[in-house]
């Protein structure tokens, strides 16, 4: 007797079915594809018991016409391609022919199209991939199908289905997903005969996340847009001052087909690296835009996997626009702030202003979002244009002279930027038309400091001490440093053994010269100590990174310390133009926005001035 059997065709069906049909989320997926390769501009879905009991989704697209409306369910039949070398070039969703014979195999369908010129429709009804009905009816252009009691018949996988709430959070995502990369798409979402989303067509997708996003999330947007060699990346992300607990708020976008690559979600977050805090994330929508012929999305039966020629070159373009965006976000809070409201110290006034020529890099501008909608290519208006860096620029002071202050006056006026002070000497206050923005003048202040040492290493400003500082160590901890002392001078500290057990400390970083040295050289013998086993290049790179976060922490101004206005108009200008400025190098944030919202809630003028 033959051991192998040949399945019959209903059942292999079934099985196969697991392959594109795990959850109702599938499901949903596979019908909104083609509701939109159907140009489809007006989709709304309706739910219940998270899809489990129902899903149905009514289009305004094409249609189709009898014959392909009964061709649809067969296995493998498709519109997509006629030969495998089209998937090379494929511009639609669905292009195996697969969804909807597997989706009719585990559920109860009824399918009801009809095309533009049609007089009439087509009404087919399914269950468990059988045909029950078919006739003729009158209908609406477009396509309205109904997928009711998934995986009735297969009672081993429904059990395995979650709760209604989990489905529906699933759901939800995948919503959101299309609705972010189909802007012009009028998405309509009903769950248990209720109204929940309701999406027009958006001009852009800053206008799209507005409809989608609670008002926290909003608040803290952030648009992108980079192009570089054949990768084009657009979309939204969120600033440093949001958080969240997982990735589930981050999409990202292949050509506008939704995928979960965690290779492209680690190279997002990774362009967060010192902004947020350890295990949290960002939210965030990447649209890229790639050449078809650079990736495969043929390698999944969902189509939720992809694969790319050149695929460290798509993650370092993803970690650089983030971090440019994020810095050009944190320019255009910085770069305005320095400026001050009039007083009645005219004089006084003209000498503080300062106003910056440039950004931190010569490819970066002030942002205006109304200007930017105007000028910017039709499909990325809420988008800052990154162009590959330039060689930074320094912003130059401007003095002014005693004619043009009443210009400078209107122009600030207009702006509505000022420098309110210190606040518990520890935080700057500057008063923003979008609210309070604070700075920790310490954390501010560690930042600037690491970041010129960084710059400087190998070649650093150092100053010769009129009296050597004295460094007490072992016998065993001196000779280490004598056996690097070429590795202090790299750090601006030039050393000398003094005695059997001392060390006399000559010179020191300009930027150390009130700074007990001591300290300092105790703490790098540490690390030298830790990072002993590490490869030359390692051992060189871990030992400056912790050093001068160091050294720039013992030097920087600490909390409680007094500061005139001259000396925080200094530290903001100098934190405008440091690279990483979000944070200090021990991971703590420089900066905060009290948004006006919040504020206005706490004093209960939501909804009048």
């Amino acid at each position: 007797m033959n051991k192998i059997k040949k399945l019959p065709p209903h059942e292999a069906q079934k099985i196969a079915a697991g392959e594109v049909v795990e959850r109702p989320a599938n499901v949903l997926k596979e019908i909104l594809e083609n509701a939109i390769d159907a140009q489809s501009s007006k989709i709304i879905i309706h739910l219940k018991d998270g899809g489990k009991k129902l899903i149905r989704v009514v289009d305004n697209g094409c249609g189709m016409s009898p014959e392909d409306a009964k061709l649809c369910f067969e296995q493998h039949a498709t519109s997509k391609i006629s030969h495998v070398e089209e998937l090379s070039s494929i511009n639609t969703f669905g292009f195996r022919g697969e969804a909807l014979a597997s989706i009719a195999a585990v559920s109860k369908i009824t399918l009801i199209t009809k095309e533009a010129d049609a007089e009439q429709g087509t009404k087919i009804t399914i269950a468990a991939g059988t045909s029950i009905a078919d006739e003729i009816v009158h209908a609406n252009t477009g396509t309205d199908i109904t997928i009711e009691d998934l995986f009735y018949n297969l009672p081993a996988r429904k059990k395995f289905l979650k709760t209604d709430e989990t489905e529906w959070h699933q759901i939800q995502q995948l919503f959101f997903a299309f609705c972010l990369a189909y802007t012009q798409i009028d998405f309509r979402l009903y769950h248990q005969e209720k109204l929940l989303y309701s999406c027009p067509a958006a001009q852009n997708i800053a206008q799209r996340a507005s409809q989608l996003f609670d008002q926290k999330l909003s608040q803290h947007i952030v648009p992108i847009y980079c192009a570089h060699k054949k990768i084009e990346i657009s979309g939204l992300i969120s600033n440093h001052q949001y958080e969240r607990y997982d990735r589930n708020m981050i999409y990202i976008f292949i050509n506008q087909r939704w995928v979960k690559d965690s290779a492209l979600v680690h190279a997002l977050i990774k362009g967060y690296k010192q902004v947020l805090p350890p295990s949290r994330y960002p939210a965030g929508c990447l649209l890229i835009t790639i050449d078809p012929l650079e990736v495969d999305i043929n390698i999944h039966p969902r189509k939720e996997e992809i694969q790319f020629l050149h695929p460290r070159l798509v993650q370092q373009t993803i970690t650089t626009a983030v971090t440019q965006a994020l810095e050009q976000h944190l320019s255009h809070q910085l770069q305005k702030t320095i400026t001050f409201k009039p007083t009645t110290e005219t004089n006084n006034l003209a000498s503080s202003v300062y106003k910056p020529t440039t950004g931190s890099h010569a490819s970066f501008k002030p942002f205006n979002f109304d200007a930017f909608f105007k000028q910017a290519p039709q499909d990325f208006r809420d988008k800052p244009i990154i162009k590959e860096q330039a060689a930074p620029t320094q912003p130059q002071e401007q003095t002014i002279e005693t004619p043009m202050i009443n210009h400078v006056i209107d122009e600030m006026v207009q702006e509505e930027y000022r420098l309110i002070g210190q606040y518990n000497n520890t935080y700057m206050l500057l008063e923003q038309k979008d609210g309070l923005f604070m700075i920790d003048q310490h954390a501010a202040h560690e930042r600037i400091l690491y970041e010129e040492l960084i710059a400087q290493h190998g070649n650093m400003a150092t100053v010769q001490l009129l009296f050597p500082q004295i460094v007490e160590l072992s016998a065993e901890d001196l000779a280490m440093v004598m056996h690097h002392k070429d590795l202090f001078s790299h750090y601006g500290i030039e050393l000398e053994q003094f005695g059997n057990s001392t060390l006399k400390v000559r010179a020191t970083p300009m930027q150390l010269k009130h700074v007990a040295i001591n300290e300092v050289i105790k703490q790098a013998i540490t690390y030298i100590h830790e990072y002993k086993n590490l490869n030359e290049s390692s051992f060189d790179q871990t030992l400056q990174k912790r050093l001068y976060a160091d050294m720039a922490c013992k030097a920087a101004v600490k909390a409680g310390d007094t500061l005139s206005e001259q000396q925080m108009s200094e530290l903001i200008k100098k934190l405008n133009k440091s690279a990483n400025r979000f944070s200090c190098p021990h991971g703590r944030p420089t900066n905060w926005l009290l948004h006006l919202d919040e504020i206005k809630k706490k004093f209960k003028r939501d909804y009048r001035q």
